[in-house]
């Protein structure tokens, strides 16, 4: 009787302290181990920093999916009969136009994870503030569907994201973007400032700090760290590691990608593990997301 209740009890912690899905990642930010908030992205303006659109010409057609696996099963899971699910898989259609003076795009996002599905549709834009700075405000509509086990199952966020990128010298860039200012669905707000610094032509440092501001700095705080290296014209490699204390998750991740003049293709994995026991993982378990990617420019 007493190995029945720890097992459920591992269960039930598996499962229900897991409250929401995780934020939905490109394949360039999961090489980074989601570092960028100050790097010149353009599908990444949609769910990171909306100020770099500005400093884009031309627009662009972006395809991201990734899947989410799990990697040393606990003995435990198995033995509780709560199975890993298999259908976890994110997806996202980003389109950018920067031919005019308001430059910016939209996205359609969809994400099932661990029997959570999230529809998420995204309008932003962004303009200079001078030769050297622009700010940028991005509005998402966000469609959750919870587990059969939640009352409230369907639920609806409109929620904004303001941001800045100031280009402080030739070699060396900053932004600052703040999530979910008006807090539509408490735990999203962050406070987020990022560096990006170009060593050589070649070789790249990349660097976020922030923090849940409604929580002690101390309390809630995250940290991300990369490196982008320029083997070729067109070809990159990256890797990056995070802490993250505020969704209780930290981890590395790499990737490699071709960036034609037209065409561009991307491959990334990000390893995750749990920092502490409001996850759905168990003990010694990782996740691991593998990406792949598609960018046509017109």
């Amino acid at each position: 009787m007493k190995k029945v209740i720890i097992l459920a009890a591992l269960c039930l912690m598996g499962q229900s302290a897991w409250a929401q899905i995780r934020d939905f990642q490109t394949t360039r930010l999961m090489s980074t181990a989601g570092a960028g908030v100050a790097s010149i992205l353009s599908t990444e303006a949609a769910i990171l920093n909306p100020a770099s659109s500005a400093f884009f010409s031309g627009s662009s057609f972006s395809y991201q999916g990734y899947s989410t696996s799990l990697k040393d099963e606990n003995d435990l899971r198995k033995a509780a009969g709560d199975e890993f699910p298999g259908s976890n898989r994110s997806q996202g259609a980003f389109l950018s136009d920067h031919s005019g003076e308001i430059k910016g795009g939209v996205a359609y996002l969809t994400q099932d994870e661990n029997s959570f599905e999230r529809e998420r549709m995204v309008l932003h834009g962004s303009a200079p503030m001078g030769p050297s700075t622009a700010m940028g405000v991005s509005y998402n509509y966000v469609q959750d569907t919870l587990p059969n086990s939640y009352q409230d199952r369907h639920q609806t966020h409109h929620q904004l994201s303001l941001g800045m990128t100031h280009f402080a010298a030739d070699d060396m860039i900053l932004g600052i973007v703040i999530l979910d200012p008006t807090r539509t669905n408490a735990g999203d707000e962050r406070l987020i400032a990022g560096f990006q610094y170009t060593l050589t032509n070649r070789f790249m440092l990349i660097g976020d700090v922030g923090t849940q501001y409604t929580k002690a700095w101390s309390e809630k705080y995250l940290w991300r760290a990369a490196v982008q290296l320029n083997i070729f014209s067109d070809f990159f490699v990256r890797v990056g590691q995070f802490y993250d204390n505020v969704t209780e998750f930290k981890g590395t991740g790499w990737g490699v990608s071709w960036i034609g003049p037209r065409l561009g293709v991307e491959f990334a994995q990000k390893y995750s593990d749990q920092i502490g026991d409001g996850n759905y993982i168990y003990e010694d378990e990782s996740l691991v997301d593998t990406s792949l990617s598609a960018i046509i420019k017109f």
